[in-house]
């Protein structure tokens, strides 16, 4: 275990209570995708078919179903070895769902900008979360293994409106936040619970795409209480405000190497 993983597994045991943030440099390696030959194939046919977009993000769950990210894997589970004693709170903006894979609290996770566990209207016409279209999953699949052809799938439809259904993944026409607004009640309640707490708070891979969420939260959570520190771990964003001082430790280096090369024996 290097020097740097050392002293964050000595301050998660010694803190009350640890705030993990996770993000976009911290998930599946799309790339993957890229080397499978059928995936390609598929990414060209729809590209001169438009009307079939919407199979790609039913492809991309069943290749992260399918495709093992072994480097991803490790890591999670150096940081459930880390965490998994500890008073702890996930909050991520990966869309992968592999942080549900790995045996940390669902409780104590939130994700808020959805992924490919659950689905919903296109237009959110009543607030509903859906179960994921099986029926539809299992043509794609059989699509990709040339058992049907692309114009035998059939796009799932919302029964209430009839508008399409979609992932329920923020950047669809009007998402769903119902899908995480329970589970974020229970996240800003726990952050009261922080206050004058021994706080130890990593984010993983977090960068600018979203800062609001995470990075900017983060940093103002550990300006006002003293007794945190936060751990920055980031290929190129890693710099920590001036204001943060020497409660702050910025790791350059991406997140998923450096938890996953320095396994918890």
């Amino acid at each position: 275990m290097n020097q740097i993983l050392s002293e964050i597994v000595e301050k998660c045991k010694e803190s009350d209570l640890i705030l993990i943030g996770i993000g976009e440099e911290f998930q599946f390696d799309w790339d993957i995708l890229q080397q499978d030959k059928r995936y390609q194939e598929i990414e060209k046919e729809i590209d001169a078919r438009e009307e079939y977009l919407w199979v790609i993000p039913f492809l991309q769950k069943m290749m992260i179903d399918k495709q093992a990210d072994i480097q991803l894997n490790r890591a999670y589970e150096t940081l459930k070895e880390i965490i998994s004693e500890k008073n702890y709170f996930i909050i991520s903006t990966a869309i992968d769902d592999s942080i549900y894979q790995h045996g940390l609290k669902e409780e104590r996770i939130v994700t808020p900008v959805g992924g490919f566990r659950r689905m919903q209207c296109d237009y959110n016409c009543n607030g509903e979360i859906m179960d994921v279209d099986d029926e539809t999953y299992e043509k794609v699949k059989s699509y990709y293994n040339k058992d049907i052809t692309i114009g035998e799938l059939e796009e799932p439809i919302c029964s209430r409106c009839g508008e399409k259904k979609r992932f329920n993944q923020l950047g669809v026409h009007k998402y769903a936040e119902e899908g995480y607004l329970t589970q974020w009640q229970i996240y800003t309640k726990w952050l009261q619970g922080t206050v004058n707490k021994k706080l130890c708070v990593i984010e993983l891979g977090v960068g600018l795409d979203m800062p609001s969420i995470i990075r900017w939260p983060f940093e103002k959570i550990v300006l006002y209480n003293q007794k945190s520190h936060l751990y920055r771990i980031h290929s190129s964003l890693y710099q920590l405000g001036e204001k943060i001082g020497e409660r702050g430790t910025s790791i350059k280096e991406k997140p998923v190497d450096f938890l996953a090369n320095g396994f918890v024996k």
